[in-house]
């Protein structure tokens, strides 16, 4: 019998993966890691998109984003 999971391609990133897509996302809302740590600790985003952002990369290490 066949695992219905055979087909499933597991990705792994590095750290330097994870450190350069979250730059990108920072890149993309036109902020850096302490500002947008600033509007969440304000609960005052700029844009959606920058929550967005923040919803994703928060969990992170500074020195990881």
């Amino acid at each position: 019998m066949s695992n219905s999971y055979d087909d499933v391609k597991v990705i792994h990133y590095t750290d330097d993966d994870v450190r350069e897509g979250n730059q990108h996302m920072l890149d993309e809302v036109g902020c850096t890691w302490e500002q947008l740590k600033a509007q969440a600790e304000a609960g005052c985003f700029e844009s959606e998109k920058a929550r967005d952002v923040w919803l994703v990369i928060s969990s992170f290490e500074p020195s990881t984003a």
